[in-house]
């Protein structure tokens, strides 16, 4: 079983991601409106994967990922975020990939199995 945390403001983007990941076998999926709850939530949850977004209301996502990566948690960053700088920036802070929105499905598909084969 593959649990994956989902950390996203916009609960549009996380009603779609959940029911993409829910329909997947062998995906536990769970989710955070902000960077605080989703480091709690990750606490607890043990996520074998967190999907990142960087524009959080609360604290910044670059500074969850540095914690997250501090717990050894693997990291996908989702973000609408296109500069080179901030994609530079956060793979060399530990994301793993990043997923820039819009993306397709098959993409977040192949990042979440990756994690599970």
């Amino acid at each position: 079983m593959t649990r994956v945390l989902y950390i996203e403001d916009n609960p549009i983007n996380t009603m779609l991601v959940e029911r993409i990941l829910r329909a997947r076998p062998g995906v536990t999926f769970g989710s955070a409106p902000d960077g605080r709850t989703g480091l709690d939530r990750a606490d607890v949850m043990r996520p074998d994967l967190v999907l990142l977004d960087l524009e959080l209301p609360d604290i910044g996502g670059e500074q969850v990922l540095a914690e997250l990566r501090a717990r050894d948690i693997p990291v996908v960053v989702v973000s609408g975020d296109v500069d080179p700088a901030v994609h530079r920036r956060v793979l060399a802070g530990g994301a793993t990939f990043i997923l820039t929105k819009p993306y397709e499905i098959t993409d977040l598909l192949r990042v979440v199995d990756g994690v599970s084969g």
